[in-house]
């Protein structure tokens, strides 16, 4: 039975993991659906592309075509077309004297019902279409682009997310043990009352004061252990990870110095959002090329062979052949010069969006930088007002062993300590973000 439990134990440590922030975010990037379903949409791009690209190769076609009609113009297509036409079709047998030309032929406007098969090979292809082509698979390969930026994009915001998670839970356990921490600390506190009113140094009020304490202390631990396990519940969700138990250190994102007029121009030339409106200004670029297709000759050809008789046959005395090279030319049509109007002015829209980006992505840099000065100072204030705190609550415990301070002097102290260590927490967590949002502003991975 032991060796069950402990095969059952080993078996549960195997499986359970402790993971960093790079780890969870190789997982999350590996099994994320959305990101799969992207790399998707970019293999239906190329797909696009190719799409294209068939039809300057041109479309060959082999068909087989049965029709049974009494049709007099049908019936004698047929006939003429496999070559078995003749002149009782017309009636000759009934033109007997110059008088019967006005005989209406029988033979050729009732004629007995026939089948007929038609077999022909074909090929079509656009020989010229005013550049039409080429520039759809130029602005196909632009979107393909911008579908792989996109990609880049969603990656890192998905990044931030998972630092936002892992460092969250890195955070709640903090909590935890901070709090463990205040336990002992209120634990040995509640000793010392105890100790004090066995000797009747203090009244029973101070130990109650001190056991309260002590509970809510136990609730703040629960409460604690229970945002871990919510934190740890998320991050199993971004990783699709379910043996997820553990995380280690809170992880920072290095960035250097803050300077930003020289961080703007990394961020111009980084940021996926500049390089995705870049490509934006490009295609609708191109769609104007299109609209100028339109003032093109279209120039096509249209190639067959084939058989034709009243059975299916491959006879060489019933084939014929048809090359065919066709010109379209429109003289006039007043839409053409609507649409390609309407696409300037779409690529004006883009330039001045590409503008406004610029101005964005500045005010947004600015922002980022001064937020994690900010941070920056808060975790510097925090820290030290932790230490404060800390001193100041052993001191006060000091005091009250002494009798100079009662229990309630002595607790709002200890309260004072883990808010103190609460709001450090905090500000190391808020402080990691800060650096992450940062990078991201400057277009770069975490």
């Amino acid at each position: 039975m032991h060796k069950i439990y402990l095969s059952l134990l080993l078996a549960s440590l195997t499986y359970s993991q402790t993971i960093s922030f790079d780890e969870a975010l190789d997982m999350t990037l590996k099994n994320n659906k959305d990101l799969k379903n992207q790399k998707l949409q970019i293999e239906n791009s190329k797909l696009d592309i190719k799409s294209v690209d068939s039809f300057s190769y041109g479309k060959l076609a082999l068909s087989e075509e049965i029709s049974r009609t009494n049709h007099p113009g049908y019936v004698f297509n047929s006939k003429l077309s496999s070559r078995e036409a003749s002149f009782n079709d017309f009636g000759a047998l009934q033109f007997q004297t110059p008088a019967d030309i006005n005989v209406i032929p029988d033979n050729l406007n009732n004629p007995d019902t026939r089948n007929n098969f038609n077999t022909k090979v074909t090929y079509d292809i656009p020989l010229f279409t005013g550049f039409k082509l080429s520039n759809q698979k130029d602005i196909l390969k632009l979107q393909q682009k911008a579908q792989e930026l996109k990609y880049n994009l969603n990656e890192k915001e998905l990044s931030y997310e998972v630092l936002k998670a892992y460092n969250g839970a890195v955070v709640a356990k903090e909590f935890i043990n901070a709090t463990q921490k205040a336990k002992e600390a209120i634990e040995l506190v509640v000793k010392g009352a105890t100790a004090f009113h066995n000797e009747g140094l203090v009244t029973k009020i101070d130990v109650k004061q001190a056991k309260v304490h002590k509970l809510n202390v136990n609730s703040h631990l629960i409460e604690a252990q229970n945002k871990f396990e919510l934190a740890l519940a998320y991050l199993r969700f971004l990783t699709s990870n379910d043996e997820i138990k553990d995380v280690k250190d809170l992880k920072n994102i290095s960035n250097g110095e803050y300077d930003l007029e020289r961080l703007y121009k990394v961020a111009l030339k980084n940021r996926d959002e500049v390089k995705m409106q870049d490509i934006q200004k490009n295609a609708l670029k191109k769609s104007i090329d299109v609209a100028n297709a339109e003032y093109y000759p279209n120039i096509y050809t249209h190639l067959e062979y084939g058989f034709n008789d009243d059975k299916f046959t491959l006879d060489s005395d019933k084939d014929y052949y048809m090359a065919m090279l066709g010109v379209n030319f429109t003289l006039f049509d007043a839409n053409r010069s609507v649409q390609k109007e309407k696409s300037k002015i779409e690529y004006q829209k883009a330039t001045i969006n590409d503008e406004k980006l610029k101005d964005a992505i500045k005010l947004e840099l600015n922002n980022a930088i001064l937020t994690l000065k900010a941070k920056e100072k808060i975790l510097k204030e925090k820290l030290e007002a932790k230490n404060l705190a800390s001193e100041v609550f052993e001191q006060s415990k000091l005091m009250y062993k002494n009798h100079l301070i009662p229990m309630t002097s002595l607790l709002e102290q200890e309260a004072n300590l883990r808010n103190n260590e609460a709001q450090l927490i905090v500000a190391k967590y808020e402080k990691s973000l800060a650096l992450a949002k940062l990078k991201l502003v400057l277009g770069n991975k975490l």
